[in-house]
């Protein structure tokens, strides 16, 4: 296999890691390293982290943005000033964008640069102009995320998926959101993201740290542990959970809901946790070795997104022999990690979690039998082996980055 040089622009990297793209971006270039290519990052730096480091094979650079907002303002729309607050994250992103461009025309020539989400795509168009092949991969949508959707940023996102010279997207639900937008399927590929099973590993977990942290939170032994991971969002369906929770509590009153996640609705989630009782919500940086101890105390994890175009938490619980109910309506990439019980080899339950009593319906199925939940558990973490490995992914990515370097040729030299 040739080796190629790939250029990321992404603003999450370790370690500044937000979400799922932050941790897609981590492992994927680390996966394509391994099997001989030379990825570079260009991320979105802070103070603590070095400018310029080679991590794990991966050469970063990390942008230090200084918008230049009272010589901008000047020129701006009325638009684009009804931005308020948000101004200063999107002149900071634009100054993202060129500092990231000009380090890009610093190092030698690149084979491909990819631009992840619409927060790189300024760059890489810009990129793709001077004469490199660009894709755009996309993680999710603005009209997806959003209940009142930015036009500017939906216009930008459509002009990057007319421009990029091939579009990766998460999952077949998102193809199919990106197809009804009018583009064109031949231009659309499917790529999983993956999971690191050897460190999300039930068996790798220290069983005193388990009882120490079940200890912690005041969880007995036979409370039944139902764990959330996400960002406190109105997207990730966490009001729906905690709307849904007296149902399941009135069928399983030894439930316990452990929230892990921060975001825009931490205030109100600490209210309702008080009002409601028998909620911990834990607002705190977790580490990886802390998620994974979490995934284990759990008896059941359940991701309730409204829009989740894949849905990274889900493949890390699969991995650690956990089934999941899943919000699976609309756009769900959660609908093709985790299988209904009417599959063969079912590893949870799919669910509209748009509706509070669907997911009441669905947790309370999957409790309703101790053993035919350790079954699914062990079914989701084969299936997380078999179908959702790092190395897998990054092959199928390989391909399609080829398939793009092809394709630009090609179109550049008219043929």
């Amino acid at each position: 296999m040739k080796s190629m040089r790939i250029a990321y622009f992404s603003t999450e990297y370790p370690p500044l890691v937000y979400g799922g793209l932050g941790v897609y971006a981590d492992n994927i270039s680390r996966s394509l390293v391994a099997l001989g290519q030379k990825v570079t990052v260009f991320s979105w730096g802070s103070k603590e982290s070095p400018r310029h480091e080679m991590l794990v094979g991966v050469d970063v650079f990390r942008e230090m943005p200084l918008a230049m907002r009272d010589g901008m303002e000047i020129f701006l729309s009325p638009q684009t000033l009804r931005w308020g607050q948000g101004l200063d994250y999107l002149l900071n992103l634009f100054s993202y964008n060129q500092l990231a461009l000009d380090h890009l025309k610093e190092e030698d020539r690149f084979d491909l640069l990819v631009s992840h989400d619409w927060l790189a795509l300024p760059g890489g168009m810009a990129a793709r102009r001077e004469g490199t092949p660009l894709i755009y991969h996309v993680h999710g949508l603005e009209t997806g995320r959003s209940s009142n959707p930015n036009p500017q940023i939906v216009a930008l996102e459509h002009k990057g998926l007319e421009v990029a010279d091939l579009v990766i997207t998460v999952s077949e639900a998102m193809k199919r959101e990106l197809a009804g937008q009018g583009i064109s399927e031949d231009k659309i590929r499917v790529c999983y993201h993956g999971v690191d099973c050897e460190f999300f590993d039930p068996e790798k977990v220290d069983r005193e740290s388990l009882v120490a942290l079940r200890e912690r939170y005041g969880f007995d032994e036979d409370d039944i542990v139902i764990l959330f991971v996400g960002r406190l969002e109105p997207v990730k369906g966490i009001r729906e959970l905690f709307s849904a929770l007296p149902s399941v509590q009135s069928e399983y009153n030894r439930v316990k809901l452990l929230v892990l996640g921060v975001g825009s609705l931490d205030g109100w989630a600490k209210v309702e946790a008080e009002r409601q009782g028998n909620i911990t919500l834990v607002t705190d940086f977790v580490d990886a070795e802390e998620k994974r101890l979490h995934y284990a105390l759990a008896d059941l994890c359940v991701f309730p997104s409204l829009y989740e175009p894949f849905g990274i938490v889900a493949l890390e619980a699969a991995a650690m022999g956990k089934a999941a109910v899943v919000g699976a309506a609309g756009t769900s990439g959660l609908a093709e990690i985790v299988k209904n019980p009417a599959e063969d080899e079912p590893t949870g339950v799919h669910v509209n979690a748009r509706d509070p009593a669907d997911l009441a319906w669905g947790i309370n199925l999957a409790l309703e039998d101790k053993e035919r939940l350790l079954s699914w558990g062990k079914n989701a973490r084969k299936r997380a082996q078999t179908n959702f490995s790092w190395q897998k992914a990054a092959e199928s990515t390989l391909a399609i980055y080829e398939e793009a370097i092809a394709f630009f040729r090609k179109r550049s030299e008219g043929l």
